[in-house]
């Protein structure tokens, strides 16, 4: 019998043997696609979790004519996955399939994968234990806030915030803060420099880079270059940022800084399904195992 541990699953790969698969995450468009290649396939996550049966991905052939890049510079043809939640953000700063929105326009698969056999080392900016994947089976989605981190809820909860603010409301915050001179930026300063040790000891950069760029975002509606707005607009990212480790700094740090939004946002709330972030090595769910005998 096959017995599932911290989070992989066995599985029969095309040659019939046992191959391990670990828990991944991968961030995909609002249909569900993502695409990957210089050809930019279209991988279907959403798809093929309705299948319910393992993908495999073809790499398609190069076309004649078709300028090939040095092998060492040739980055694997494959699906990136990341381990945990709060990585994937690292996974779109190359891949321009997503477009920023005011709601964190974007849903979150977890799958089981096999790396691809190439050798290949990520960068750090990638994440040390990310793969490249041809051969993958789609498990679950889960909340799209799990890509913000355990206090992805309440990112998610100021983006709803800043989205329901009216040109006028952001006015002011970005007046306010530009007034304050040195008061804000020690604010500023004192909760970016905590929440910059807390995300690099965390792994969070993925998430605080997501957040940053959706809440930035979400005033754009209303921006306009060298006004007030692009003040608002910062502060809005500097936040968000912060939140992402929310739960790991004290309270009165992040507060120092969000009271800033205030009174036009007097209360960071929460938003998103009330679902407990997954702990390492331990996916959301599990595909149920084949039947095998003993």
């Amino acid at each position: 019998m096959r017995q599932d541990v911290s989070g992989t699953r066995a599985t029969w790969n095309r040659e019939g043997q046992n191959t391990p698969m670990a828990t991944y995450y991968v961030i995909a468009r609002m249909d569900g696609t993502r695409q990957i290649g210089p050809d930019r396939q279209a991988v279907d996550l959403a798809a093929a979790l309705e299948r319910g049966i393992t993908q495999f991905i073809a790499e398609t052939a190069a076309e004649p004519d078709e300028e090939q890049a040095p092998e060492a510079e040739r980055e694997p043809y494959g699906l990136l996955l990341h381990p945990e939640p709060a990585q994937t953000g690292l996974g779109i700063a190359d891949d321009m399939t997503l477009t920023l929105g005011v709601d964190g326009a974007f849903r979150l698969f977890q799958l089981q994968a096999v790396p691809i056999p190439e050798h290949f080392v990520p960068a750090s900016s990638v994440g040390a234990q990310a793969i490249f994947t041809r051969e993958f089976l789609a498990t679950a989605e889960v909340p799209s806030w799990w890509a913000y981190g355990p206090s992805g809820r309440r990112v998610l909860g100021l983006l709803y915030a800043l989205s329901g603010l009216k040109r006028e409301q952001l006015d002011k915050i970005g007046r306010r803060i530009d007034a304050a001179g040195l008061g804000f930026a020690k604010d500023k300063f004192d909760a970016l420099g905590a929440a910059d040790n807390a995300i690099n000891a965390a792994g969070r950069s993925g998430a605080a880079r997501l957040a940053r760029g959706y809440a930035r975002a979400a005033t754009y509606g209303t921006w306009e270059k060298d006004s007030a707005l692009s003040h608002a607009a910062s502060a809005a990212g500097d936040v968000a940022y912060v939140l992402t480790v929310a739960d790991l700094l004290e309270e009165d740090v992040v507060d120092r800084l969000a009271h800033w939004l205030a009174p036009e946002i007097p209360d960071i709330g929460f938003g998103g399904e009330d679902e407990e972030y997954p702990k390492p090595g331990q996916p959301e769910a599990e595909p149920e195992p084949d039947a095998q005998e003993a």
